[in-house]
């Protein structure tokens, strides 16, 4: 297993900023922007057609770009993740039940300036915002990986659609679960990510609960009773059963 991050072109972060503000999202997506960038005029930018919007940004965050040495994270970011990677590696190997030697080694963290991170199954490969630490880059790296070891490993035993990994799928919602407890279980992981403590999962599933009990408790349990594969069966039978109630509090 090997990450490597890079720096893309400013052209990439306008193009990933722009996922978010298509129209569809909801203020838990599109505000963080303006919250980064209080120089965005919220009322214009969202007021304006699409290849505006990507004018009006690439005016504003072409003068971040001249502010901001991207290379000099990466140096940051990959020399922290390199002292730590025999041991990430070793945790999850143990945690997921797979030696990872042989198993994504081209791993792909993209420095942007999109506050939203988000990853792409199909080729291994995630955002981080630039204005993460060394620690909070490998925080969040740990996050992304879990998740395409995850489905890797999912994928191998179920054999099913990798198009329902993704949002609004039960699949996308259990793998956004399953982050917690596989990090509260292992020292190794939770001590060295600074989001863990703060939450390093959706805000909504630590205030979630199924029948007076939080779901997170209830996956902790399956987690530590179980294999992984056997935690992946049970622990998504769980969401499916209770599906109308998760959704519900999701919105």
């Amino acid at each position: 297993m090997k990450l490597e991050y890079k720096n893309p072109t400013l052209e990439y972060s306008i193009e990933s900023i722009m996922q978010f503000h298509d129209g569809t999202q909801s203020e838990y997506w599109t505000e963080t922007l303006f919250y980064f960038y209080p120089q965005i005029d919220k009322t214009m930018f969202q007021n304006i057609e699409v290849d505006k919007r990507k004018e009006y940004l690439r005016d504003i965050l072409s003068k971040v770009i001249l502010t901001t040495d991207l290379d000099k994270k990466i140096t940051e970011y990959q020399t922290y993740w390199n002292a730590n990677a025999f041991d990430i590696q070793k945790a999850l190997e143990d945690a997921f039940e797979i030696s990872l030697t042989d198993k994504l080694n081209d791993i792909v963290a993209n420095i942007t300036l999109n506050p939203i991170c988000p990853r792409y199954l199909e080729d291994s490969s995630f955002d981080i915002f630039y204005l993460n630490s060394e620690r909070g880059a490998l925080g969040m790296a740990l996050h992304e990986i879990i998740h395409f070891i995850w489905f890797f490993v999912w994928n191998s035993h179920f054999h099913d659609e990798k198009t329902e990994y993704e949002t609004p799928h039960m699949k996308w919602i259990f793998s956004e679960m399953v982050v917690d407890p596989i990090m509260r279980h292992d020292k190794r992981l939770s001590s060295i990510n600074p989001y863990f403590e703060n939450g390093c999962v959706y805000d909504y599933f630590y205030a979630m609960k199924i029948d007076g009990t939080p779901i997170l408790e209830t996956m902790l349990k399956l987690y530590k009773k179980n294999s992984m594969l056997a935690f992946m069966e049970k622990g998504y039978q769980y969401c499916l059963d209770h599906e109308e109630d998760i959704r519900r509090q999701m919105k």
